[in-house]
């Protein structure tokens, strides 16, 4: 008996640490961190309820909207940065080895020196060190904290929730020129063709 009292009580326990037996609310964190100054940061957090993975936005108690889910679900943040991995280092400084904060392209010197002449770097602006950190060897999403608070989190997701689980944007495509060049050169060749028949 006292070995099953044991378990019981066990049990107890490890539903309340994890929110008294709540599925923890669903928290996905895209896109790569930027590692040169040409880089577009495109990072962006997701948030899904747990039954039903719809888009929700953080801290909401029970899934209301959705009556055939309408679970109980927790947010337990901080969370772990996906930038630095929880290392709380730039990922730029890293991927580039930028052990110093440096700028990887110049090598800290602001200037590039070839064949006679010193242009401006182009990744550092002439700064000397890292465009991502300022040179702070910190990481720029979670400024050195290695985690993310979930007030954070709740900010950065909101967009995505209130477009209805809508991708991040991405860079506008250009018109494809080729295939309306391919219809003009078509529509001349038809032209043609009339044309000659009429001739006979």
């Amino acid at each position: 008996m006292k070995l099953k009292h044991a378990a019981v009580l066990l049990a107890t326990l490890s539903l309340a640490a994890c929110g008294g037996g709540k599925q923890e609310g669903i928290v996905n964190f895209v896109g790569f961190a930027p590692v040169t100054a040409n880089d577009k940061d495109v990072r962006a957090v997701q948030t899904f309820c747990p039954g039903c993975n719809e888009p929700l936005a953080v801290d909401t108690a029970r899934h209301k909207e959705n009556k055939k889910c309408n679970i109980d679900m927790a947010w337990t943040g901080p969370y772990r940065c996906p930038s630095c991995q929880g290392s709380g280092i730039c990922a730029a400084c890293t991927a580039m080895e930028q052990t110093r904060g440096e700028c990887y392209n110049c090598k800290g010197e602001g200037v590039l020196i070839y064949a006679g002449k010193s242009p401006t770097c182009p990744n550092c602006k002439g700064n000397k060190v890292c465009p991502i950190c300022k040179g702070s060897r910190k990481c720029d999403l979670c400024n050195g904290e290695k985690t993310i608070p979930k007030e954070v989190v709740k900010a950065k997701a909101a967009k995505f929730v209130s477009k209805d689980g809508d991708l991040p944007d991405s860079d506008p495509r250009p018109p494809d020129t080729k295939k309306d060049e391919k219809k003009e050169e078509g529509d001349k060749k038809e032209e043609k063709k009339d044309g000659g028949e009429e001739k006979k």
